[in-house]
């Protein structure tokens, strides 16, 4: 028995990317935020040169602006933290996800050797359809509800392995079934939903008081002021942007730069269609 991947129903057709993002996708991954920040740098750079030309540039830096870059600073600290730590735990999930298949396949050889008429092959195929619909769905080219269709698939298959007498005290491969499922629901929570979302509300309020705020600073030499100003701007969009990015894990549009790595599920479901394949023909 082969696996039966038409059983995973049509891709999804993405979603086309304006141009410049479509350009992004062919940039180095380490500089794709930076380059997306940099026409907005230009622009506060056109700003900062018309508001030193009308005079609009009301005080010099002072100890109360000094405050307010600070605040923001430790806004933008706070937010990165609880963000990269949710980031590392999405990239603990697909290892996760990858250790739950891994043990029922173990379950299946162990299982396999000691009972010629137990058919593992018809398990193991919908373990690798499982599989590869998870990566379908994660990579945005499957819908939901093909994973649901193939852990249903799946799961017949498991209770037909508890109905050949084999309890879950001895074949718990029912409940890796059911942590897989909740590991599902939370990449699911946390690519359809901001992580802090309330957060972003002050990260903003605070962003657009430093860019204002460095728009009406004037100083003595212009050329010193508009670089530092531009600096300043370019740092604080950047996190910004970094922390959007970091927000969702799960994207893999191809303007992302720090998608979680899908390495482990794609070598895991590789293995698994190789045993099929290697069991079949023997």
């Amino acid at each position: 028995m082969t696996p039966a991947s038409s059983s995973v129903p049509t891709a999804i057709q993405p979603t086309p990317l304006n141009p410049y993002r479509a350009w992004l996708r062919r940039v180095p991954v380490k500089w794709r935020v930076l380059l997306a920040v940099a026409p907005f740098t230009l622009l506060f750079g056109l700003l900062e040169a018309l508001f030193h030309h009308l005079g609009w540039e009301l005080w010099k830096f002072d100890s109360l602006t000094g405050a307010l870059l600070g605040a923001a600073s430790f806004i933008l600290a706070l937010v990165l933290s609880g963000t990269l730590a949710q980031y590392h735990a999405s990239e603990d999930m697909v290892l996760e996800l990858v250790n739950e298949a891994e043990a029922i396949n173990d379950r299946l050889a162990v299982h396999g050797a000691t009972t010629p008429d137990l058919d593992t092959a018809r398990i193991r195929s919908a373990l690798v359809v499982a599989l590869e619909a998870m990566r379908l769905w994660l990579l945005q080219q499957a819908p939901w509800e093909a994973v649901q269709a193939s852990l249903n698939q799946l799961n017949a298959s498991l209770a037909a392995l508890e109905a050949a007498g084999r309890s879950d005290a001895n074949n718990p491969s029912l409940a890796n079934l059911a942590k897989m499922r909740l590991l599902l629901s939370r990449i699911a929570s946390n690519r359809d939903h901001d992580f802090i979302a309330p957060a972003y509300a002050l990260l903003e309020l605070f962003l657009l008081g430093v860019v204002v705020a460095l728009l009406l600073i004037g100083a003595d030499n212009f050329g010193e002021n508009l670089v530092v100003s531009s600096f300043l701007f370019t740092s604080f969009l950047y996190l910004v942007f970094l922390i959007r990015d970091l927000d969702n894990p799960f994207e893999y549009n191809g303007s992302s730069s720090v998608d979680v790595d899908l390495t482990a599920l794609e070598h895991c479901e590789q293995r698994l269609r190789q045993d099929l394949e290697s069991s079949t023909l023997a």
